[in-house]
């Protein structure tokens, strides 16, 4: 390196200086093209932007000051005398501003003497310094006080390794990095490439390269978009394709027949912000979520569907809780009566959330996983060895939909109840949410009593597909060493498919709650238990969910809109005051109304079908299936059941003792040959007795002699 003195009309600006490398259009320059005019003139608008506002610090600066050669300006030789800057491009773009201004205007200099122009002092590179070069760059750059925009430091990183051969640890040395900032860098680099060459490149802005540093930061991100950190490039190129939309805007065209333009509409990227693409990494991994995001273009509505950030809100609730707690209880000296009520309001919510103190059983419906290499298939038969009044009951040539019929007390719910346990092997939850149902308990219920009333054995088996069914569930004292305190016995589920035991073990206490123990707990598929004296909150909620992102929701309106009550124009769930509820929007009344409110037709269609949605791939039992529907809605909202029960591959068991009921299902001519019905109906002997009629054949009969298989 020597030092030299030029005249600025010898100094040409760095077309490719790596401050533009992030600036849409940019283009790389060739060797041969470095002087042209044009190519100056690109340079120069870069560098002192619209109204010379990227360098009025300059300005301002060398009028008051003159040109003060604090850091040197750095020059490597080009042909004909002349030379490229390599560092110093904006204090000698600034300059030939002042030259050209003094020459056309006169222009006041200010401190700044006009015999700089003649003889400007740089520093002149050689040809193989220019890795030298990028480094001094790097340092004024990267880790000096003067940052370029990340973009450009990544892009200067890249250039060490790939175009001069530096390695990882020779770099970060240099520049004074860590190698975890550089291998970020470079990955973040690698990724905004594939931005750029996809159909969304055009958009690329240097403000979005935080978004594409959370990416690569975000483990989650990473393992879904299949991420290699070795070849710096995605495996999943839908996924990646998906991301890139995310943050991009989208135009949507509509075109008419004759393929003119009706409609154009551009919409907004759905994330602007890296803190975005953090958010969106709590649900990537649920389908149902990022699909109800792509929808709307709103993060938000990605919560909604979110198990991860619920539970992230459950966790920032709780110590929130105990913050405000501590903090009431240091202040109680300032309670008053007004006060007291909220206090008691807010315990009895806290109360319903916490365990019962005398070891009542609190069931949960849902956790248990759908048992390894079962396919999706349906029920052919089942047989009742014992359960509760039921014995020795074969109930064979299932269907898609089955119709169990007879008169009150003729074991029809219990039936139902049969097909649901089997259906959930050996979560003994599902057990005890039945038995909670029998008692007319509300939440949880006494363990006494549970060990009171079950005094008999229950034995069942059925064909599910290719499977073979067992299941047992009985009540005996334990042989285990456990704690003995408050022992009252223990509940025994045993089930069996196929040969492989699936065991589960419930003891219960009267003084705190019971203790569940299993090696693994499975189920055959999905189900749910839906009477008109049951309400389902908890999976009701669930099933809402499903039906927003299966996307039927609408389809269940639409329906209630046709055939109950034209003037309703949605059912949403909405949360006030920490309880979720159904409500229900109509054309005639300006607040929504809670649907436990509204008709009981409309809970009982609503139920119903979302549970369909619910138990897509598995079963659904639906104990008086007529109850509280009108018999002139029968024939449509039968169809309509059966429909959802092929849409969404659930098998139905329904119980009735309505003629209307089942002639329903044969009169509205939908796949007939789907439905079998049968007829439960009680001996001299008290033996429970069951004939079957399939769809095709009940039809006929009742179009000839208008049967009543009920008898």
């Amino acid at each position: 390196m020597k030092i030299i003195t030029r005249h600025i009309d010898r100094l040409f600006l760095d077309p490719n200086n790596y401050r533009f490398i992030d600036k849409p259009e940019y283009k790389f320059v060739l060797p041969e093209k470095l002087t042209d005019v044009q190519v100056q003139q690109r340079a120069r608008h870069f560098l002192l932007g619209k109204n010379n506002d990227n360098v009025q610090d300059l300005i301002a600066s060398f009028r008051k000051n003159g040109f003060l050669p604090v850091n040197q300006i750095q020059v490597k030789e080009l042909p004909d005398n002349r030379f490229l800057v390599l560092e110093g491009n904006r204090r000698i773009a600034t300059l030939k501003y002042f030259y050209e201004k003094f020459k056309e205007e006169g222009v006041d200099l200010g401190m700044l003497d006009e015999s700089i122009f003649k003889s400007i002092s740089v520093v002149l590179h050689s040809s193989e310094g220019e890795k030298e070069h990028l480094i001094v760059m790097g340092l004024d750059h990267i880790t000096g006080k003067k940052k370029w925009n990340p973009v450009n430091q990544a892009q200067l990183i890249e250039d060490l390794n790939n175009k001069y051969g530096m390695g990882e640890d020779d770099i970060c040395s240099s520049l004074g990095i860590t190698k975890h900032a550089l291998r970020r860098s470079r990955r973040t680099l690698a990724l905004i490439k594939k931005y750029k060459s996809s159909d969304y490149g055009d958009q690329f802005a240097s403000s979005m390269y935080s978004i594409f540093e959370e990416i690569i930061n975000r483990t989650e991100l990473k393992n879904w978009l299949e991420w290699d950190d070795f070849t710096m490039s995605s495996g999943n190129k839908f996924n990646e394709e998906k991301i890139f939309s995310w943050i991009s805007k989208e135009e949507n065209i509509e075109w008419d027949a004759e393929g003119n333009e009706i409609s154009r509409e551009i919409k907004g990227p759905i994330i602007t912000k890296a803190l975005e693409m953090r958010d969106i990494s709590k649900y990537i991994n649920e389908p149902a979520a990022i699909q109800r995001m792509e929808e709307t273009r709103n993060i938000t509505e990605g919560f909604v569907l979110s198990d991860a950030v619920g539970e992230s809100k459950f966790e920032n609730a709780i110590g929130k809780l105990q913050q405000d707690v501590s903090t009431v209880f240091n202040f109680s000296e300032y309670m008053q009566s007004v006060h007291l009520e909220k206090i008691k309001g807010l315990r009895d919510k806290i109360d319903r959330l916490l365990p019962a103190t005398n070891g009542n059983i609190s069931p949960y419906i849902g956790l248990a996983p759908v048992l390894e290499n079962m396919e999706e298939d349906l029920f052919s038969e089942i047989k009742i060895i014992k359960y509760r009044k039921l014995n020795n009951l074969s109930i064979k040539f299932l269907n898609r939909i089955n119709i169990f019929a007879g008169k009150n007390n003729s074991g029809k719910t219990s039936l139902l109840e049969t097909v649901y346990l089997l259906s959930q092997l050996n979560d003994i939850n599902a057990f005890l949410e039945l038995e909670r149902y029998r008692g007319k308990f509300y939440e949880s219920f006494n363990p006494k009593w549970l060990a009171k009333n079950l005094t008999e054995r229950f034995d069942l088996s059925a064909s599910y597909g290719n499977a073979s069914i067992n299941l047992s569930i009985f009540q005996e004292p334990t042989e285990e060493n456990i704690d003995k305190t408050g022992y009252i016995s223990t509940i025994v589920v045993d089930a069996e498919v196929d040969g492989n035991s699936l065991e589960s073990n419930t003891h219960l206490f009267s003084g705190k709650e019971p203790e569940i123990y299993y090696q693994k707990n499975s189920i055959i598929c999905h189900a749910a238990f839906t009477s008109p004296y049951r309400y389902n909150e908890g999976i009701l909620k669930k099933a809402h969910a499903v039906a927003i992102r299966e996307r039927f929701i609408d389809v269940i309106i639409n329906f209630i809109r046709e055939k109950i009550d034209d003037t309703i124009l949605r059912i949403e769930m909405a949360n006030i005051e920490g309880e979720s509820r159904f409500y229900v929007q109509t054309e005639n009344a300006a607040n929504s109304i809670d649907i436990t409110k509204y008709g009981e037709g409309v809970q009982r269609v609503f139920e119903i079908a979302l549970m369909m949605g619910y138990c897509q791939n598995g079963i659904l039992c639906i104990d008086e299936f007529e109850s509280a529907i009108h018999k002139s809605l029968l024939v449509d909202f039968s169809k309509f059941v059966h429909e959802l029960a092929e849409r969404f591959n659930v098998q139905v068991f329904l119980s009735t003792h309505s003629k209307e009921c089942i002639d329903a299902f044969v009169e509205n001519k939908y796949k007939n040959n789907e439905i079998t019905a049968y007829a439960l109906s009680e001996k001299s002997d008290g033996q429970i007795e069951c004939k079957y009629v399939d769809g095709k054949r009940l039809e006929s009969l009742i179009d000839s002699i208008n049967i009543d298989i009920r008898g």
